[in-house]
């Protein structure tokens, strides 16, 4: 999951989007009342000195659910690595005095339409979903794809199945079970 993250970072680093994709915000995007004063304010939290740690910065992005943001996202774009890398970016093109929160969402956006987020954001989903969802043999057949969406080897998904049939009246997530059979 770190490579893949730290993969993602680096593609935004070396600016890997397309022209098409520099202009992904569309007009037809309805804003909140609340996002559209929120997206003409400056950044001050970058210069005042409240900008200290991923608390801070995670509470400001958290801002921009107005404008669209999901609970991924915020987790995602909250963290140092992100918004360095989207400042390197965005200082190219003005002063970091002069950013706003429309600056901010317009980069956001446009990582979010590159098919390495979709595919990262994709994937944590489904992990998360496994992780918190009870293995039985009721659910196998949604289950089992999830896994194959994941990249699990067939060992991994015979084992898990394996496992269930061995104990019908499973209570373990999938995530303590695969714990259980790595022992």
């Amino acid at each position: 999951m770190k490579l893949r993250l730290a993969l993602l970072l680096l593609f935004i680093s070396l600016g890997f989007l397309s022209p098409a994709q520099e202009h992904v915000i569309s007009a037809a995007t309805t804003l909140s009342d609340d996002c559209s004063s929120l997206l003409d304010k400056k950044l001050d939290f970058l210069i005042d000195g409240s900008f200290q740690d991923e608390s801070s910065l995670k509470k400001e992005i958290e801002r921009l659910k107005e404008c669209g943001l999901d609970d991924f996202d915020v987790k995602f774009f909250g963290r140092m690595e992100s918004m360095s890398a989207m400042l390197r970016k965005m200082t190219k093109e003005k002063e970091l005095e002069q950013l706003s929160f429309e600056d901010l969402v317009t980069q956001i956006e446009k990582i979010k339409a590159t098919s390495g987020f979709l595919k990262i954001k994709n994937i944590t989903l489904l992990s998360e979903t496994l992780a918190t969802r009870t293995g039985n043999l009721k659910n196998w057949n949604e289950d089992i794809k999830i896994f194959q969406e994941l990249g699990a080897s067939k060992n991994v998904i015979s084992q898990v199945f394996e496992y269930l049939e061995a104990h019908p009246e499973n209570t373990k997530s999938y995530q303590e079970i695969l714990k259980s059979l790595k022992k």
